[in-house]
């Protein structure tokens, strides 16, 4: 990883009465292997994680604290450190009037790539863990909790300082803590944000009517190219270039597609951050309940699988090998039991 600035901060209260204590460290982290390994853990389980919000700075500046004192770091009218500890002390402020219990660090990581500058910042905890020590005895230590990052957000720098790009702001949910979800939104000045589901679900539209225009073998292997894209590039935590993905599903033709979108929507984006339960669900069709779980191809629709809205029930042809010997077993089973 390409770090240039590290840093972390303690942030814990131990009851809803007791106050919002900081440890704030006073140099960054040095760099070492151990160091971007943490980060590089921290980046992927944040890149993973499904359901982040995307928008940008809040544009009352009384809100969208963080982000001022971001520019006057970038201006170099403060130092890194300065600008978290006057971030986290802003935290522990919004905190104070919540009755959020945690133990954990506020850790601040500045990528410096070729192409783009970008923030991240996440709320770790710790995990505690049981091991054997040289001497075979049971000890107990604690560890951060890299894959469960409780609350993170990451700030495309280079976007945000070019105003090209109005969501250059992402932000994760605390799964089960509203109040700190809120706060650490409020604390970050997120704002405007994008209904990623709607412009997903016009992408899929278009991806669908474009399929149409296609020989059904071709729609096929061309819908699962799109979305296999979509689905690597939500993987590296980056957005859809629509010029890229029409290139990429048709050399020989490459802006087919990318002018296919042009023509059917007035406003066609220049890229998309897709939402991925849609993307899943597109070629994939599953559903359960306490008694059944299901999931195939949506290719099979219509050909090995049949739905009869009327009565309400599938006819599935070809069934898998493996799952047509069990199902011969358990019938035999049942002849047996019943003879």
């Amino acid at each position: 990883m390409a770090l240039s600035h590290c840093i972390a901060h303690g942030i814990r209260r131990n009851g809803t009465e007791a106050p919002v204590e900081l440890s704030l460290r006073e140099n960054e982290l040095a760099s070492t292997g151990y160091l971007e390994e943490l980060v590089r853990e921290l980046k992927h389980a944040y890149v993973g994680r499904a359901g982040k919000q995307y928008g940008q700075f809040h544009h009352d500046l009384s809100i969208s604290l963080v982000g001022q004192w971001l520019r006057e770091f970038r201006e170099k009218k403060i130092t890194f450190e300065r600008f978290t500890c006057k971030a986290t002390e802003h935290l522990q402020s919004l905190l104070t009037e919540t009755d959020v219990v945690l133990d954990g660090h506020l850790l601040f990581a500045l990528e410096s790539l070729a192409d783009a500058d970008s923030l991240y910042v996440f709320l770790v905890l710790h995990n505690e863990g049981i091991y054997l020590d040289g001497e075979l005895n049971i000890q107990t230590s604690r560890h951060l909790d890299v894959k469960g990052v409780m609350v993170g957000a990451k700030i495309d720098i280079t976007a945000w300082l070019s105003e090209d790009d109005s969501s250059f702001l992402s932000v994760l949910k605390a799964r089960g803590d509203k109040d700190l979800t809120d706060q650490f939104w409020k604390w970050i000045g997120f704002a405007d944000q994008r209904d990623i589901a709607a412009e997903t679900t016009a992408f899929l539209d278009v991806v669908s009517a474009y399929s149409d225009t296609l020989q059904e073998e071709d729609a096929n292997v061309y819908r699962n190219k799109v979305i296999d894209y979509c689905l690597e590039q939500d993987k590296r935590g980056e957005p859809v270039v629509i010029r890229d993905l029409s290139e990429h599903v048709n050399d020989e033709e490459p802006q087919r597609f990318s002018q296919f979108i042009e023509k059917k929507q007035e406003q066609a984006p220049q890229q998309l951050i897709p939402d991925r339960r849609q993307l899943k669900q597109y070629v994939r069709i599953s559903g359960r309940n306490e008694l059944l779980s299901m999931s195939f191809a949506a290719d099979c629709l219509g050909e090995t699988i049949v739905y009869d809205k009327d009565s309400d029930s599938l006819t599935i042809r070809n069934i898998p090998g493996p799952l047509k010997l069990r199902l011969i077993k358990h019938m035999q089973k049942l002849v047996e039991t019943e003879g």
